[in-house]
């Protein structure tokens, strides 16, 4: 059986009703203590304590209250803590699973906020190498360097290291097999580099 909205509604107000009254309590009206203050007050008049000669002439504490900050507050920053690197028109990144001399077999990649970056999605699918040539990258260790230019089968020796996890030749490391790729008209990889992620 379902509750009646109505009834759930008075529950629910009738509950934050009681939990704002019970926060309340006699004590918070304070008569006790300002009686017990102007008593303390009236004995004192006569008793001058050492300390009071300080306090009536403000060389313990100043008198001033800070006063609360004025001007505009500022929101909270809605800035994402990670986004996705946009991709020039053409170029596509791709997660390569298996390296041969005539084609490599890699996922579509999906960019992710935890290292390597690039995850793979879909199924793997064949490209081949584009016959006029392929401009391959591989990026340089140390990261600030700028990608340099490498032959086919030094990529492919590359991607074979980084695939078996293998150490690569110097300087070059693996980086989590993401690649951007450049396809021609006919689907064949023209341009292959090396992604890194910051």
């Amino acid at each position: 059986m379902a509750v009646p909205r109505i009834l759930l509604a008075t529950v629910l107000l009738t509950g934050t009703a009681a939990a704002v009254l019970t926060g309340c309590t006699p004590a918070d009206s304070r008569p006790t203590v300002a009686a017990a203050s102007s008593a303390a007050a009236l004995a004192d008049e006569g008793a001058d304590a050492p300390l009071d000669d300080l306090v009536d002439d403000g060389d313990l504490f100043e008198d001033e209250v800070d006063a609360p900050a004025t001007g505009v507050i500022a929101a909270p920053d809605s800035t994402p803590l990670c986004t996705a690197p946009t991709e020039p028109p053409g170029h596509q990144v791709l997660v390569v699973v298996s390296a041969g001399p005539a084609e490599l077999t890699a996922q579509p990649a999906r960019y992710t906020c935890t290292p390597p970056g690039y995850e793979p999605t879909g199924t793997p699918v064949h490209y081949g190498f584009a016959a006029a040539g392929v401009a391959a990258t591989l990026v340089d260790r140390p990261h600030g360097d700028p990608a340099r230019p490498v032959g086919l089968d030094e990529l492919v020796t590359h991607l074979n290291d980084c695939l078996a996890d293998r150490d690569p030749a110097d300087p070059y490391a693996c980086h989590g097999n993401a690649y951007d790729v450049v396809l021609d008209s006919h689907g064949r990889i023209m341009r292959i580099g090396e992604v890194t992620v910051p």
